[in-house]
C-alpha cells in the first residue's frame, strides 16, 4: 500500500503544476506544460525501468544473506544514478527542441513549452537518485520510508507552486522551479536516509564507486524494462490520433475517463513492484514455493482491488465524470467508454503483475517482448486493419481490452512453462 500511495502522490506533481498554472498563469501556460506532458515522460520512464534491474538484483542478494554483494550493489546503484541522471540531463536538454517540433506544439506556446522542459529535465539526476534510492529501500522490504519522503515533497510542491507561480507570478518558470527543487530536497533526504540506516542497504561514501559485475547485472535485468517502458507510449500515441478524428467531444470524453481509471494502472504497478521485490528476495533465498505463493495472493489482491475500482466505476461513472466536465455529450460518451471498459478491466492486471513475478527470478528480456507483442503491436495492427471495417470510436478502443486479454494469456503461459523449468535447473 505504501507503493501504491506513493506512485499516487508521484503522479500529483503534474497534476498540482496544471492546476495551478491554469488557475493562475493562463491557459496558453497550461497548454504548454500539457503538450509536452509525453515528453517529460519518456527520459524518466526509461531510468526507472533500468533501475528496476538493481532493485532486483538487490533483492536477490539480500534474499541469499550475502551482504556485501547487497553494500556493493546499493553503492554501485546509487552513483549509478547520479551520473546517469547528468547525462540524462544534459542529452535531454540538447534534444528537446527537435522533439518539441516533432510533437507540433504551437508557435504562440513553443517557447513556454521548450523553457518548461529545459528546467523539468535539469532536475533529473535528483529525481533519478530519488528513484533508485526508494528502490534500495523497497528491495530489503521497507517501502514506507520512500512513501514518507514523496509526502514531504508534494506538501513543498505545492507550496513552492503557490509562492512562485501564484504570489510571484513566475507562470511556467515558477512551475518548473517548484517541481525540480521539490524532487531536490527529496533526493537528499533520500540519500541521508541511506546514509543512516542500519539495513545492509548503509551508503558510506568513501566507498561509493562502480562495481563492474553489478554494474553488468542492472543493464541485463533493467535495459529491457526502460527499452519496454519508452517504447510503450508510442502506440497509444498512435491510437490517441485515431481518437482525434472524431472530434472534441470523443477527446475529451477520452481524456475524462483516463482521469477516472488511473487506480487501475496504480494498482496494478504497485503490486508489480511488488510481487517482484518478493518473488526476488524468496528466490535469493532459495524459497521456490514461497515465491510461488506470493505471485498468487499479490496477484489475488490486485485482481480483488481492480475489481472494487471497475464496479465503481461502472455504476457511478456520470457523477464522477460530471466533476469535471458538464457537457452532456461528452458524459454520454464517457458512458460508453466506461461501459465498454469496466467489466473488462481486471483482464489488463495479469499482463501488468505478471512481468513483475518473472523479472523477479532474473529474466527480463522475455517479459519485455511478450508485453512489445501483446500491448503495442496488436493495438497498432487492431487499428491498421481491424478498425477500417468499421471505423467508430468504440471499435477503435477496443483495442485495450483485446490487447489486455492477449498479453495476460501470454504472460500465464509463459510463467506456467518458465517456473518448473527455472526450478529444476536450480536442483
Amino acid at each position: 500500500m505504501p507503493i501504491l500511495f506513493g506512485i499516487v502522490l508521484q503522479s500529483l506533481y503534474a497534476t498540482v503544476d496544471a492546476i495551478i498554472i491554469g488557475r493562475f498563469a493562463g491557459k496558453e501556460a497550461l497548454a504548454a506544460i500539457e503538450s509536452v506532458y509525453t515528453l517529460t515522460k519518456l527520459p524518466v520512464n526509461f531510468f526507472v525501468g533500468l533501475s528496476t534491474g538493481a532493485t532486483i538484483i538487490i533483492s536477490q542478494y539480500f534474499g541469499a544473506k550475502k551482504l556485501k554483494e547487497v553494500s556493493n550493489a546499493c553503492h554501485t546503484a546509487l552513483l549509478f544514478a547520479f551520473v546517469g541522471g547528468l547525462l540524462l540531463s544534459i542529452i535531454a536538454v540538447i534534444i528537446a527542441p527537435f522533439f518539441i517540433k516533432l510533437l507540433k506544439v504551437p508557435a504562440e506556446i513553443y517557447d513556454q513549452a521548450l523553457t518548461y522542459v529545459i528546467i523539468f529535465f535539469s532536475g533529473l539526476a535528483a529525481s533519478m537518485t530519488y528513484n533508485i534510492g526508494a528502490g534500495i529501500f523497497r528491495a530489503l522490504g521497507n517501502s514506507k520510508t520512500p512513501f514518507y519522503f514523496l509526502i514531504i515533497a508534494n506538501i513543498i510542491n505545492i507550496a513552492l507552486d503557490i509562492l512562485l507561480v501564484a504570489s510571484f507570478g513566475l507562470g511556467i518558470v515558477g512551475a518548473g522551479l517548484a517541481t525540480v527543487l521539490s524532487q531536490f530536497i527529496c533526493g537528499v533526504l533520500i540519500v541521508i536516509a541511506l546514509m543512516r540506516t542500519d539495513l545492509p542497504c548503509k551508503i558510506y561514501l568513501r566507498k561509493i564507486r562502480f562495481n563492474r559485475i553489478c554494474l553488468q547485472e542492472f543493464m541485463r535485468l533493467g535495459l529491457p524494462v526502460g527499452i519496454q517502458s519508452t517504447l510503450y507510449p508510442v502506440s497509444n500515441m498512435i491510437i490517441q490520433t485515431s481518437i482525434n478524428t472524431f472530434g472534441i467531444n470523443s477527446i475529451a470524453a477520452w481524456a475524462v475517463s483516463g482521469k477516472l481509471d488511473f487506480l487501475v494502472w496504480y494498482v496494478s504497478d504497485a503490486f508489480c513492484t511488488t510481487i517482484s521485490t518478493f518473488v526476488a528476495q524468496n528466490y535469493g533465498a532459495g524459497q521456490y514455493d514461497r515465491a510461488k505463493k506470493g505471485v498468487v495472493v499479490g496477484a489475488s489482491i490486485a485482481v480483488l482491488l481492480v475489481g472494487l475500482v471497475s464496479v465503481g466505476l461502472y455504476f457511478w461513472h456520470v457523477p464522477l465524470g460530471r466533476l469535471l466536465v458538464t457537457d452532456n455529450d461528452v458524459i454520454q460518451i464517457l458512458s460508453q467508454i466506461m461501459f465498454l471498459f469496466a467489466p473488462l478491466y481486471v483482464l489488463y492486471v495479469l499482463g501488468a503483475v505478471m512481468p513483475g513475478a518473472i523479472r523477479g527470478m532474473g529474466e527480463s528480456f522475455r517479459p519485455m517482448i511478450i508485453t512489445l507483442f501483446g500491448s503495442c503491436l496488436c493495438r497498432v495492427l487492431w487499428i491498421l486493419f481491424i478498425v477500417p471495417f468499421r471505423p467508430t470510436l468504440m471499435m477503435v478502443l477496443s483495442c485495450y481490452p483485446v490487447s489486455w486479454g492477449i498479453t495476460s494469456v501470454l504472460f500465464l503461459l509463459f510463467y506456467r512453462g518458465y517456473v518448473p523449468k527455472l526450478r529444476n535447473q536450480e536442483a
